[in-house]
C-alpha cells in the first residue's frame, strides 16, 4: 500500500515536472528562434528549380562562373541580362562556389540568409519601438505571411531587396531618434545599405527608403534633420558605388548597356505610357487586391490594426514611422507601370511590426473592442480551417501515406487544442500558442506536398534525358522563339546553350541543313507553331511536359538510332499520362 502511494506520488511529480519544463520551453524565446529557423530552411533542399523565375536566376548566377564572364554584366544564354543589377546573382555564384557547384539547393541558400537577415532587422526595429515581446510577435507574423514565406524559399532577387530596404529603414530610424553624437554613424550605415538596395533592384531600392525619410521629415516638420543627415555623404557613398558599376557597363557595352538598364528597365518600367514591353502591366488598384493574399493569414486583422493605429494616434514615432513606411511604399508601387504580387513584400515588415504590437498589446489585457475580438476569432477560425483542410488535401492527392504526414498530423491535432482552449478561456492569443501551431502547419505542408508538386513543375527529367542523348552532344540546339525559362533551364541542367531563332524564314533555312536540332516550347498549346515546324523536322527525339509547358526536341535526321527511339517511346507514354 505504501509503495503504491509512493509510486503514485513519483508519477504525479514527474508529470508536473514535465509540464513545467514544457511550459518553460514554450515561453522561451529560444523555442521561437528554433521554429523560425525550421520554417526558414524547410523546403530548400528537396526539389528542383520551378518555373518561371527560379531557372533564370539560377542560370545567371551559374554563368558568372564561366571563364570569360564579366562580373559587371549578368548574362543569360551568354547574352547581357540588364533587368537588374548583379548583387543577388553574385551571391548565387558565391553559393555555388561554397556548396560544391551549381544546384537548385545552392541557388536558394542566399534567399534563406537574406530572409533571416530581414527577420533580424524587423526584430531589432520592433524591439526599439515597442519592446521584446512585440518584436517576437513581429518576426513570427512576417515569417508566416504567405508571400514572404514564398520568396524566402525560392531563388528570387526580391528577397535581397527586402533585406536591404529593411536594413536601410532600421538605420534611418536610429538616426532620426538617437542623440547627435551617433547620428553620423547611423546615417553612414543607412547609405551603405541603400547602396546595397540599388544593387539588388535598381533605383526602386533607393526610392523606397528615400520616401520614408522625406515623408517623416515633412510630417514632423523637422527640417533641420536634412542638415544633420549629411546628404552630401549619402550622394558620395551611393553615387560612388553606382558610378563604378555604370563605368564597367560602359566599358563592356558602351551606351547601349547603360540605356538598356537606366531607360528600359528603370524609367520605362515605372513610368506609364513610356512603351515598356516587358509585361506585368496592371491597373493602379492592383495591390489593393493583392495585399490580402500576400499578407495572409494576418491580413484579416487589417481593420483591427487600423483601429489600433487610430487609438494610439500619430504623435508617437513608433506608430507614425511604420505607417509612413507602408503607405509611401504602397503609393509608389501602385504608380509603377509593372506590378507583381512579390513586389509588395518590402512593405510587409512595417505592417508586421504594427500587427506584432497589436498582438503584444492584447496579451496584457482582455480584448474589449468588437474589432479586436472579431480579428482574433478570424485568426483562430483560419487556423482551425487549415488544420481540417490539410488532411483533406492529403487524402485527395494520396499524400497521407507519407511518413511526414503520419508523424506531423497527430502533433498538429494535439497542438491545436492548446491555443484554441487558451483563447476561449482567456480571450487572448498567446505567443507560444498559435504561431507554433501555424509553424507546424507550414512545415508539414511543405514536407508533404513539395515532392508531389515537384513532379508537376520540374523540368529536370526532360533535361537529364536530353543531356544523355549521344545524338545531341556536340551539336547546336536551336530554339524557336524561346522564353527566358527555356534559355536558362537547358544550359543549367545540361551544360548546352540553346541558339534562339526569332524568324520563321530563318528557321526554315535551318531545316534545310542536315541533322539539325530544334527545341520547341509549346507553352499555351499553340498547335499551328508545332505543326509548321514538324513538317521540316519530322522526327521527335524527346519530349516532356511540365504543367502547361510542353518541350519537344525535333530533328530532320533521316533515321533514328535505337537510343532515340527508346527515349521517344518513354516520353511519348509519359506525355499521354500527363495529359
Amino acid at each position: 500500500m505504501i509503495s503504491s502511494y509512493l509510486l503514485k506520488g513519483v508519477r504525479e511529480n514527474s508529470m508536473k515536472r514535465v509540464l513545467k519544463i514544457t511550459v518553460t520551453l514554450l515561453h522561451s524565446r529560444y523555442w521561437l528562434v528554433l521554429m523560425l529557423l525550421a520554417v526558414s530552411f524547410v523546403g530548400i533542399f528537396d526539389h528542383d528549380l520551378w518555373t518561371s523565375d527560379e531557372p533564370r536566376v539560377a542560370e545567371i548566377g551559374r554563368e558568372f562562373l564561366d571563364d570569360d564572364a564579366s562580373l559587371a554584366v549578368p548574362t543569360l544564354g551568354r547574352e547581357p541580362f540588364l533587368e537588374k543589377p548583379p548583387l543577388y546573382f553574385w551571391c548565387v555564384a558565391l553559393s555555388y562556389k561554397t556548396f560544391g557547384g551549381p544546384s537548385a539547393s545552392a541557388a536558394r541558400i542566399p534567399s534563406v540568409f537574406f530572409g533571416l537577415g530581414t527577420l533580424l532587422f524587423t526584430y531589432l526595429l520592433a524591439r526599439k519601438m515597442y519592446g521584446r515581446n512585440s518584436a517576437l510577435w513581429s518576426c513570427m507574423v512576417l515569417a508566416l505571411s504567405t508571400e514572404y514565406f514564398t520568396i524566402t524559399h525560392k531563388s528570387l532577387v526580391d528577397i535581397s531587396l527586402v533585406f536591404f530596404v529593411t536594413g536601410t529603414v532600421y538605420w534611418l530610424y536610429l538616426a532620426l531618434t538617437e542623440k547627435k553624437d551617433k547620428k553620423m554613424i547611423y546615417y553612414a550605415l543607412c547609405y551603405l545599405f541603400a547602396t546595397g538596395a540599388f544593387f539588388t533592384k535598381g533605383f526602386l531600392g533607393l526610392a523606397l527608403p528615400a520616401l520614408v525619410f522625406i515623408c517623416s521629415i515633412a510630417w514632423t516638420r523637422q527640417w533641420s534633420e536634412l542638415k544633420k543627415a549629411r546628404l552630401w555623404m549619402g550622394f558620395l557613398i551611393v553615387g560612388a558605388g553606382i558610378s563604378l558599376w555604370l563605368s564597367d557597363l560602359w566599358k563592356e557595352g558602351s551606351w547601349e548597356y547603360i540605356s538598356t538598364f537606366l531607360v528600359h528597365n528603370n524609367l520605362q518600367r515605372f513610368m506609364p505610357g513610356t512603351g515598356y514591353s516587358g509585361g506585368h502591366e496592371k491597373p493602379f488598384y492592383y495591390y489593393m487586391c493583392v495585399y490580402w493574399s500576400a499578407f495572409a493569414p494576418w491580413s484579416v486583422l487589417t481593420p483591427a490594426i487600423l483601429l489600433y493605429i487610430c487609438r494610439k494616434g500619430f504623435q508617437e514615432k513608433q506608430i507614425l514611422f511604420p505607417v509612413l513606411w507602408f503607405l509611401s511604399g504602397f503609393l509608389l508601387l501602385s504608380l509603377a507601370e509593372t506590378k507583381r504580387s512579390i513586389y509588395i513584400v518590402p512593405l510587409l515588415p512595417p505592417i508586421s511590426i504594427l500587427t506584432g504590437a497589436w498582438f503584444s498589446d492584447l496579451e496584457t489585457r482582455r480584448a474589449e473592442g468588437r474589432l479586436d475580438r472579431a480579428g482574433q476569432w478570424c485568426i483562430i477560425g483560419i487556423s482551425v480551417m487549415c488544420v481540417v483542410l490539410f488532411p483533406v488535401l492529403a487524402f485527395k492527392y494520396d499524400l497521407y501515406k507519407s511518413v511526414t504526414f503520419i508523424v506531423f498530423m497527430p502533433v498538429i491535432l494535439i497542438g491545436s487544442i492548446a491555443p484554441i482552449h487558451s483563447f476561449i478561456r482567456c480571450r487572448v492569443i498567446k505567443l507560444y500558442g498559435l504561431p507554433i501551431l501555424l509553424s507546424m502547419l507550414y512545415l508539414s505542408f511543405v514536407l508533404v506536398s513539395y515532392p508531389y508538386i515537384n513532379k508537376h513543375k520540374s523540368m529536370k527529367p526532360f533535361c537529364d534525358t536530353l543531356g544523355r542523348l549521344q545524338a545531341v552532344k556536340g551539336k547546336t540546339i536551336y530554339a524557336f522563339c524561346p522564353d527566358e525559362t527555356t534559355e536558362a533551364v537547358i544550359p543549367f541542367y545540361t551544360g548546352n546553350y540553346v541558339t534562339p531563332i526569332w524568324e520563321l524564314e530563318e528557321m526554315k533555312a535551318v531545316g534545310r541543313e542536315r541533322d539539325a536540332l530544334v527545341l520547341v516550347v509549346d507553352k499555351h498549346e499553340n498547335r499551328p507553331l508545332y505543326n509548321s515546324l514538324s513538317e521540316l523536322f519530322c522526327n521527335t527525339i524527346v519530349s516532356g511536359q511540365t504543367g502547361r509547358r510542353r518541350m519537344v526536341l525535333l530533328s530532320n535526321f533521316s533515321t533514328l538510332n535505337h537510343e532515340e527511339e527508346h527515349y521517344t517511346s518513354i516520353f511519348g507514354n509519359m506525355n499521354k499520362g500527363t495529359n
